[in-house]
């Protein structure tokens, strides 16, 4: 006959034996010595945040912490009721548990930069929320760069249609001028008599053409200098970039950094700004679990890909948005509430899919009614 199993609780190491049956490695903890463990952490901050823990949910963990502190063997009886009171007290302090509790304790030591400023150690949820926030940092830094090169650009782009037009304007006024000088050394070849009125109003329509040939010549050589200015700024600020291949297609650029990265851009930093706030939340109420880190790393992508889709299924040339916003708020809100884009895409699409499975039938005709009502 096989020996019954008890459970044996090493002290210092924690690691159960299930002796005489197997022996896992002394090294390895214990779960029973660990949920000891876990159970009376919980107990003390239930305790200090003023919950009515009654004796029997208190102790039972008592009996088993100082059981597991002390290697002491447990029957199965002690484990059953430990582990009904550490239900109970689970359910009584939620969304608290043992792994927040940890994660929201100042254990980890802090980052070499800050600790030029204090030696005093942080919690998990605090380096998380430095981290968020540093990225969050970066980003309004590359968006004020991409703004500003955006702007700058659309300032090139302006001065150039303006350039184009005084160039147009210049050519018929130097045009019309040419007519004017043409039509005057007729008069003076010809010396009719009473056509000297006729000459003095050309003379003065050529000379008012004469100045504003001049303006338009000190208009086209400013606008020439101010573009080629912004292009060697652009150089500078973007070495990587050949504006001078560049020139033609310089409106295409603004626009896809309109449509395209700074959407992103304000997607990503809306999602920081959901996430150092959900952070914040869970640092008060003492439940931030360090096991979430990686789905806020996802959720960044997603509010990258709300922010985009946004100004796509929104956005219409020489219409207004709706709600009155800009692209900017708009791409932001679409990175802090993500869920909202995906339902409302969830919702198009099961609408698409009903119509083209023919779901939405057309009343009978009234005769085929009737026949039925009949029947």
């Amino acid at each position: 006959m096989h020996a019954r199993r008890r459970k044996v609780l090493v002290p210092g190491r924690g690691a159960a034996l299930s002796a005489p049956d197997e022996a896992p490695a002394l090294d390895e903890p214990s779960r029973l010595a660990r949920g000891a463990e876990d159970a009376n952490a919980l107990l003390y901050y239930a305790v200090a945040a003023g919950r009515d823990v009654g004796a029997a949910v208190r102790d039972p963990i008592v009996r088993m912490h100082r059981a597991a502190a002390a290697g002491r063997p447990v029957t199965d009886e002690e484990e059953s009721e430990f582990l009904a009171a550490y239900a109970k007290l689970a359910a009584m302090v939620r969304p608290t548990t043992a792994a927040t509790l940890r994660a929201t304790s100042r254990t980890v030591r802090r980052p070499w930069l800050w600790r030029q400023f204090s030696h005093e150690p942080i919690s998990e949820a605090q380096r998380v929320a430095y981290r968020f926030g540093l990225l969050a940092l970066a980003l309004i830094l590359v968006i004020g760069g991409a703004e500003w090169t955006r702007t700058f650009i659309n300032a090139v782009v302006t001065d150039q249609a303006e350039h184009t037009r005084v160039l147009e304007e210049l050519r018929t006024t130097r045009a019309a001028q040419k007519r004017l000088v043409e039509q005057i050394a007729l008069l003076d070849r010809e010396r009719q008599g009473g056509a000297d009125s006729l000459r003095a109003s050309l003379v003065r329509q050529r000379e008012e053409m004469d100045v504003r040939v001049q303006l338009l010549d000190d208009r086209e050589a400013g606008l020439s200098r101010r573009i080629q200015a912004g292009y060697e700024t652009l150089e500078r600020i973007l070495p990587f970039v050949n504006w001078n291949e560049l020139r033609n297609v310089i409106t295409p650029v603004a626009m896809i950094m309109a449509v395209l990265v700074l959407p992103v851009l304000y997607g990503a930093l809306g999602t920081c700004a959901f996430v150092l706030r959900t952070v914040y939340a869970e640092m008060v109420e003492r439940s931030f679990d360090g096991r979430r880190t990686g789905e806020f790393m996802v959720r960044i992508f997603l509010g990258m890909l709300s922010g985009v889709s946004l100004q796509w299924l929104l956005v219409r040339e020489g219409q207004a948005i709706p709600g009155g916003v800009t692209p900017a708020v708009l791409a932001f809100l679409g990175g802090y509430g993500v869920e909202l884009l995906f339902a409302a895409i969830d919702r198009i699409l099961s609408t698409v899919i009903a119509a083209l499975r023919g779901e939405r039938r057309l009343p009978k005709p009234s005769a085929e009614r009737k026949e039925g009502a009949a029947s």
